[in-house]
């Protein structure tokens, strides 16, 4: 009987090899079972895997070696002080959870902020004689270090950081946080005029206001309100260890003061009856520290209101009144001397200062009228 003209029982032909010898079929060649038709043919076997497969998982249990940096952490069950620090840090972390939540808060409020004041103000054309981006077009000539003259495109470009959107805004202001780049930052805002316009040097001097009080919120307070919570861990921790050897809180408190107590020293003259007393008296007395205090604070305002290219009778003014503040310092220092005397700390302060100002009064002198 024969199928589709071919003997049932008729034998397989030899595949054509090379010199007409008889071969198997090639690798991935379906074979055929008894002749039949090529639909019972078997299918070809599967591959074994390929090499990079092995290498790929190879890599992957590698990798996991990376957590060996971690047997150092056995040694803190060996040292009691470490655990007690290592406890107060992971205790520390449910507060700072919630300080993180105020944090992002607040983040988000100054970045809103941010993106209103700044939004598409930090464009920027190549040529810095273009303000605007339809004349930020052709080409203009850089002069390099050696003279020679180079033509370049005009393009309109942005700043790295800006404020166009709240995510980009959180992460510049993120970036500013760091103190790193926030000079560079600080100087594209005072620049800024307005949307898709290029920058005036100081057109927006108010702007700096945004990063001081930034700087205020984040930098600063902030950053002390983590240092406090970990402190307060520790003393929490070291209230509990109180409370194991059962002692109240006045006493803990006692016992805390007459570890830190310290005397108080005082220079003051013994004898009670002689001028030096009564000039101690007087030099310690509210009403002359005060004044004190107001002649310092007048003094600094005065040594503030210096500015450059100031008219010659404005600068004679204001050497005047240095001169008279010296003078008024150095009565001060010598009452001093005269209620503490020299030798004591006081005394060694005050002849110091009117070392200060002896100097002040010469170079004021040489400067004025020469060597």
């Amino acid at each position: 009987m024969s199928v589709g003209g071919v003997s049932a029982s008729s034998p397989v032909p030899p595949w054509p090899g090379r010199g007409g010898e008889g071969v198997g079929p090639p690798c991935g060649t379906p074979k055929c079972h008894g002749g039949g038709p090529m639909s019972h043919c078997a299918p070809p076997l599967p591959r074994p895997p390929s090499g990079s497969s092995k290498g790929k998982d190879i890599n992957t249990i590698k990798s996991l070696r990376v957590l060996r940096v971690l047997r150092p952490l056995k040694t803190i069950k060996r040292l009691p002080k470490l655990k007690a620090v290592f406890d107060c840090v992971v205790n520390s972390l449910k507060n700072v959870l919630n300080i993180l939540i105020v944090y992002m808060l607040f983040m988000f409020i100054f970045a809103v902020v941010a993106v209103q004041l700044f939004k598409g103000k930090f464009f920027y054309c190549t040529d810095e004689s273009k303000e605007f981006e339809k004349d930020c077009r052709g080409e203009y000539l850089v002069y390099e270090k050696d003279n020679e003259v180079k033509a370049q495109k005009r393009e309109w470009k942005k700043y790295e950081f800006h404020y166009d959107n709240v995510l980009w805004a959180l992460l510049t202001l993120f970036t500013v946080s760091t103190g790193e780049g926030w000079p560079q930052v600080l100087k594209h805002s005072v620049d800024a005029t307005y949307e898709n316009q290029g920058p005036s040097p100081g057109y927006r001097m108010e702007m700096s206001i945004f990063y001081v009080v930034y700087f205020v919120v984040f930098p600063f307070f902030f950053v002390n309100i983590f240092v406090a919570l970990i402190i307060i861990t520790f003393q929490e921790q070291g209230d509990k260890m109180m409370e194991e050897y059962s002692l109240e809180k006045n006493e803990r408190a006692c016992i805390d003061f007459a570890i830190s107590a310290k005397p108080l020293t005082r220079h003051m003259p013994q004898n009670r009856q002689s001028f030096q007393y009564r000039m101690w008296q007087f030099v310690v007395s509210p009403p002359f520290e005060y004044t004190i205090m107001a002649m310092i604070a007048l003094n600094t305002i005065v040594l503030m209101m210096k500015f450059y290219d100031a008219s010659d009778a404005y600068e004679n003014v204001l050497k005047m009144f240095n001169n008279v503040f010296t003078s008024l310092f150095s009565l001060e220092c010598l009452l001093k001397i005269m209620a503490f005397g020299v030798l004591p700390p006081p005394g060694m302060n005050v002849a110091l200062r009117i070392l200060g100002y002896i100097y002040d009064i010469l170079y004021i002198y040489i400067h004025r009228h020469g060597p």
